[in-house]
């Protein structure tokens, strides 16, 4: 390997899985320099998103243990590798104990949790590296929406807590922005007229901006009807997006480099459709995936993530049945279920992350 180019090596190393690359380092000096190298992760993790042939998206199930878990692979019948316990996250000491309590947003390998506590860590289960934040100001006593995300124009990674709730009752909303360089928060004002967003609802992050569902005013009281984008770099709401239809429940995400909605139709949620997007705007044009009876999956309130896996399947994780993970197949009416260990709390939550090596420092 020594006698190739270096540009030869860093190509051929950015093929290779997070965990692979962490045991390289012990390989020799100027591997470990380059491996720990940011712009290196940076390289890596821009691999794992242009390339459709990588495999690097997870579930991260707040069980006891914690569990990782690799969709494609239980995709794919490989259930020897779908599932990986993991040692939960400790931002203060080797000695104290930590539990999940709720995920508040995932971007680039970084995970973002509140604890059973009410403390803010930041996390990347790849590397286990982990920090804790400083406390916002009161958002866990309001209805809330958060989500991670990654500002180019300055190299920063933003936390984002939106508060639903506002003492005047004007279309102004309460955002807190916490800054990973800066290690602070600070609150800025936005403005949502005739919207009201989701509740307590992990956003996603896609193309520069947080995505929150929300509700149009004069709506039907449980239709999703708006796609909500905050722009991270401007730290504003951006003009809502309808939805392809109308959804009485809903989850986003992403499948490839597009946004895909999936979700129960109303009005009488019999229904479950999968929507898919490549560009966003007031002008998105949307395309229906498949739209199967609802019946075909279990789902509750307690379904807490969605995702499509390569061949097209549903990812379900039905937090309302302990345990279990659904894969769902429309088109061939299979169904795979996936059961992991839990000695904690029954109603446990979730959140995709992207296996990467971007550091927290």
């Amino acid at each position: 390997m020594s006698r190739l180019p270096q540009e030869i090596i860093v190509d051929i190393l950015t093929y290779l899985p997070a965990k692979s690359l962490i045991r390289f380092k012990c390989v020799c000096r100027s591997w470990r320099s380059l491996i720990s190298d940011p712009q290196f992760a940076k390289l890596h993790l821009k691999r794992a998103y242009e390339d459709e042939n990588m495999n690097r998206q997870r579930l991260l199930v707040a069980t006891d243990p914690l569990y990782s878990v690799d969709f494609e692979a239980a995709s794919d019948g490989d259930n020897g590798n779908a599932l990986v316990k993991l040692p939960y996250p400790n931002a203060e000491s080797h000695n104290d104990s930590f539990a999940v309590g709720l995920f508040l947003g995932s971007c680039d390998g970084i995970v973002c949790i509140l604890d059973e506590v009410d403390n803010v860590v930041l996390w990347n289960p790849s590397t286990r590296e982990s920090k804790k934040l400083p406390g916002p100001s009161s958002f866990l006593n309001k209805d809330f929406s958060t989500g991670l995300g990654y500002d180019s124009s300055t190299d920063d990674y933003k936390m984002v807590i939106a508060s639903s709730a506002t003492a005047t009752g004007s279309d102004q909303i309460m955002v807190e922005v916490f800054t990973l360089k800066t290690n602070t928060w600070r609150t800025v004002q936005g403005s949502l007229s005739g919207i009201t967003l989701g509740g307590r609802y992990e956003g996603v992050f896609w193309n520069g901006a947080l995505l929150w569902l929300g509700k149009q005013e004069g709506g039907a009281a449980h239709d999703l009807d708006v796609i909500v984008p905050f722009d991270i770099e401007e730290e504003k709401f951006m003009e809502a997006v309808p939805l392809p239809n109308h959804f009485y429940t809903a989850f986003l995400s992403i499948s490839g480099n597009c946004l895909c909605v999936l979700g129960q139709l109303k009005p009488s949620g019999s229904c479950f459709e999968a929507w898919l997007a490549s560009e966003y705007g007031v002008e998105t044009s949307w395309k229906r995936l498949f739209a199967f009876p609802v019946d075909k999956l279990y789902l509750d309130c307690y379904s807490t993530e969605m995702w499509l896996t390569k061949k097209g399947e549903v990812l379900v994780d039905n937090r309302g049945c302990p345990g279990k993970l659904t894969l769902y197949h429309p088109v061939e009416d299979a169904r795979k279920l996936l059961k992991v260990e839990n000695d904690g709390d029954p109603f446990y939550d979730s959140a995709i992350y992207t296996e990467s090596l971007v550091s927290l420092c």
